[in-house]
């Protein structure tokens, strides 16, 4: 078997044990074959592969249902059509690990229930065309407190991650693509009154011709929230935006940039005591990309009259199609401090696996 290794490519380094993190060139492209949680504040070179075996080739499966307490499930190909790729249910502390999955007809990942769930370098994919089903997620997790997502790619699903009822779940390293929706889903991660969750080091990339966006990121009555280093590049809906705050208290925005936005970037409705710090907005849309116009004539920053305590720090804007419609409701917010300035968007998150050295690129149906 070939030993699974790891490169830069247009990358980030990651060297183990020390506590920097240093970004190089334009890509964030890791090699995965491994069983340990990304951390945003430690730069290391990842292990590459189980330590005990150095492999990386992936057994093809059928569905896979998870039947006791802290089981493993690693090292599989799965193919489902109209049940779950993996189900996990009343159960705790199950792994997934080194997983890739195509599904249609139901969710990639399902879990319920399922407390300490831990999901990491996984590739999800929903290889059906779009339907009028919204409960194809290629991850779908509700009553699983303390759930981890690390390293995962995401292509195609109703929404990419969907948490309910979920406290203190952690996502970091989520690469995502195309989201179809239709309502109420459409998002790469929403919290789905699920406190205390965290979102960090993420992109989605959704091309206007193939996906039915909603919110990229919605928190809806999800308090103490944290969204941070994220890139949302494209939205067609003429109602949603980047990241929504619905009926949610004592959440941050941080260290986000979103492109390609038509009814909005970031946006408390209704929100308290929300804070948007460094975020950034360019080449936002007020046409029509196929299902109608913004509805906000292309607003960015937004916080409905309703909401309280807002805060707009040490943000810019640039190349916007209506640069006048910046933010509102003005007295919504305690403090605005955005400033037009050219920058170029963070990269996006790209994510290779060990056992894909020699697969093509996957084509969205």
């Amino acid at each position: 078997m070939e030993k699974c290794g790891s490169s830069v490519e247009e990358a980030t380094v990651r060297k183990m044990g020390t506590a920097s993190f240093s970004t190089l060139l334009s890509l964030v492209t890791i090699i995965i074959c491994t069983h340990s949680t990304a951390s945003s504040q430690v730069d290391d070179t990842r292990k590459t592969c189980d330590p005990d075996t150095e492999i990386c080739e992936l057994d093809n499966s059928a569905p896979m249902v998870a039947t006791r307490d802290s089981q493993i499930i690693e090292g599989l190909r799965i193919e489902a059509v109209n049940e779950p790729g993996i189900l996990v249910r009343n159960l705790s502390n199950v792994v997934i690990r080194n997983v890739e999955i195509f599904h249609e007809g139901a969710h990639g990942i399902s879990c319920n229930h399922a407390p300490g769930l831990v999901i990491e370098n996984v590739s999800i994919i929903h290889t059906g065309a779009r339907t009028n089903s919204a409960k194809e997620n290629n991850i779908s997790c509700n009553h699983s407190d303390g759930l981890r997502i690390a390293n995962a790619r995401l292509r195609g699903g109703s929404a990419g991650v969907y948490v309910l009822e979920s406290m203190h779940a952690h996502l970091s390293y989520i690469e995502g693509y195309n989201f179809r929706g239709p309502d109420p889903r459409g998002q790469l991660v929403q919290f789905d009154k699920s406190p205390n969750c965290t979102l960090e080091d993420f992109s989605v990339i959704n091309d206007p011709n193939v996906t039915r966006s909603a919110d990229n990121i919605s928190i809806y009555y999800s308090d103490h929230c944290v969204i941070r280093r994220g890139l949302l590049d494209g939205n067609n809906s003429p109602w949603s935006v980047g990241v929504m705050f619905e009926y949610s208290r004592y959440g941050l925005v941080e260290d986000v940039d979103t492109v390609a936005q038509g009814n909005g970037s970031f946006s408390a409705y209704p929100g308290h005591e929300i804070t948007f710090r460094r975020t950034r907005a360019r080449d936002n849309i007020c046409v029509d990309q196929g299902r109608g116009k913004p509805m906000s004539n292309g607003l960015v920053w937004a916080g409905s009259p309703n909401s309280t305590g807002l805060k707009l720090e040490a943000s810019n804007y640039f190349n916007l199609c209506r640069p006048s419609n910046l933010v509102w409701h003005r007295s919504s917010f305690d403090a605005v401090q955005v400033t037009k300035k050219d920058f170029s968007p963070r990269p996006a998150i790209k994510i290779s696996f060990g056992w894909e050295r020699d697969v093509p690129a996957h084509a969205d149906p």
